[in-house]
This record gives structure tokens, sequence and C-alpha cells, in this order.
């Protein structure tokens, strides 16, 4: 089993939450798949920048404070070792850390699933312009709220 075996069966749940399961369904997947790659990540081997980042996606989606930490710093080392699409983690993963502790989202990549299936943004703490949300390949403020809203 390799870092990326599991990157892939991670997104293979990604891909069927919501239609085919529950939330509580979801993290009990992820939650075995953090399982088999916590040793992976003990390992002494040199992970490539890629690895880094498919094992920060793994513990992005595990949505607690010890995973979204841990997830900021795979994808922080991926990005500094020249993984460019690890930049886009990094803001997500910094949102999620901050709308998990209660506070205001920087980039706007949280949002909650409303009861009519919409989504709505967490509060945005409006730092952040729409030069730098490019910079981490994120859309616009305008483009997100035209999606958000359809």
């Amino acid at each position: 089993m390799t870092i990326k075996d599991l990157y892939l069966e991670d997104q293979h749940h990604i891909r069927r939450w919501g239609k085919h399961y529950t939330d509580n369904q979801f993290y009990l997947f992820n939650r075995a798949i953090r399982r088999r790659l916590a040793p992976l990540l003990k390992s002494k081997r040199k992970r490539s920048p890629r690895e880094l980042w498919m094992a920060g996606m793994i513990l992005h989606h595990g949505n607690t404070l010890g995973t979204s930490r841990s997830a900021l710093r795979f994808a922080q080392e991926s990005y500094g070792q020249g993984y460019k699409p690890a930049k886009t983690l990094v803001a997500q993963a910094t949102d999620r850390l901050l709308q998990l502790q209660g506070k205001p989202q920087k980039f706007g990549t949280q949002a909650a699933r409303l009861k009519n299936g919409k989504l709505k943004l967490y509060v945005l703490d409006g730092t952040i312009t729409d030069a730098e949300r490019k910079a981490y390949g994120l859309p616009s403020l305008k483009q997100l709220t035209s999606y958000l809203n359809t």
C-alpha cells in the first residue's frame, strides 16, 4: 500500500460522498484510510512533494483540528519543495483550521451545505484580495459567490 493508493481510495469516497454516503459514513472511511496512512508517514523514507500533497489531502478530509494542522503542514512542505498544486491545499487547510476553531476563514474555501442543498460560505475575514486568491489557484470572490448562488 502506498500513499498514492490511499489518496486514490480517499478520492473515490469523496466522489461518492453526499450522494451515496452520509457525512458520518464518509468520516469512517476517511478514518480507516488515515490509520493506514500513519505508518507510511512515520517511516524514514523520503517522500516526494506530490506524496506530501496527497497525504495532506487525505488528512484535510479528516475534518478535525489535528488532521487539519497536519494537512496544512504537509501542504506547506510540499509547496516549499516546489509542488505548485499544494498552494491551493495550503489555502483550503488554513480555512478549514480557522473554521474548526470558530474563526473567520481567509480564502473562502469552506462552505456549509444548507438543507435546501445549496452551499453557503463560512464567514470570511476579508483580508485576502482576489489577486491573492488567484495566486493560490482560487476563483475570485465574485466567481465563487456566483457559483454558490446557482
